[in-house]
């Protein structure tokens, strides 16, 4: 993967996710290993965020990441803000899905823990995610629901 493959997995996670990210999720999600490497990512992410003078930044805030629009914007856009399809939980568990697509349920909940089953449950009923058996497990498959929805919010964030 290279590295701007990864820090657009990062920028893909912390704009989908509700919450701060720690580097230790976002370590598991690219699969990069040193973590000092990792903090550079994030930190010329940032910077290009800041170069562009772009109305959305990415913060740390005691140690986790987050993306948001910046305190200037929020007033003049907060009545376009929108509830997700779908539970912040199971954001969390389709960012994972989105980078691994066709990860077995099994290695999803060992990577994740047990908690996905009720959220894969959730991303299959929203037609998000779908199930295809393999063996004693199945394995998960990114749906075109999935990159309808996700590709009109790319395109809304440029």
């Amino acid at each position: 993967m290279s590295d701007k493959e990864e820090a657009r997995i990062i920028e893909a996670a912390l704009f989908i996710s509700a919450r701060p990210m720690a580097l230790e999720e976002l370590r598991t999600l690219t699969g990069i290993g040193a973590m000092g490497y990792l903090n550079k990512v994030v930190e010329e992410l940032q910077a290009e965020y800041s170069q562009r003078n772009s109305a959305i930044e990415i913060l740390n805030v005691e140690g986790k990441f987050e993306m948001r629009v910046k305190q200037d914007y929020v007033g003049r856009v907060r009545q376009f803000a929108q509830d997700t399809e779908i539970s912040k939980p199971a954001l969390r568990t389709l960012a994972f899905i989105s980078k691994h697509d066709g990860v077995l349920k099994s290695e999803l909940a060992k990577r994740i823990g047990s908690t996905i089953y009720q959220d894969v449950h959730e991303l299959v009923e929203s037609g998000f995610v779908k199930p295809k058996k393999a063996g004693r497990s199945s394995s998960l498959h990114l749906t075109d629901k999935f990159h309808k929805y996700f590709e009109k919010k790319e395109i809304a964030q440029d």
